[in-house]
């Protein structure tokens, strides 16, 4: 999925979910977390091949991003 799609997929959830509660708060974490998996572009893994195949690792964890949306919300 690209960027933009994964912005409008968190903005999207979060307005389902969150919107009555925390206004449009919910609509900007709810952007910032969901493109939060694929800012591991930022890291350099040496070789272009290594950045294609290591893409998907940690920061695609549940344990990873659920530690840095802490970080980011709280």
């Amino acid at each position: 999925m690209d960027s933009i799609t994964q912005i409008a997929l968190g903005t999207s959830v979060a307005g389902l979910v969150g919107i009555k509660p925390f206004g449009r708060k919910a609509l900007i974490a709810g952007a910032l977390l969901g493109t939060l998996p694929d800012l591991d572009v930022l890291l350099n893994y040496q070789t272009a091949i290594q950045d294609f195949t290591f893409h998907r690792g940690f920061s695609h964890s549940l344990f990873v991003l659920t530690a840095l949306s802490l970080l980011f919300i709280g």
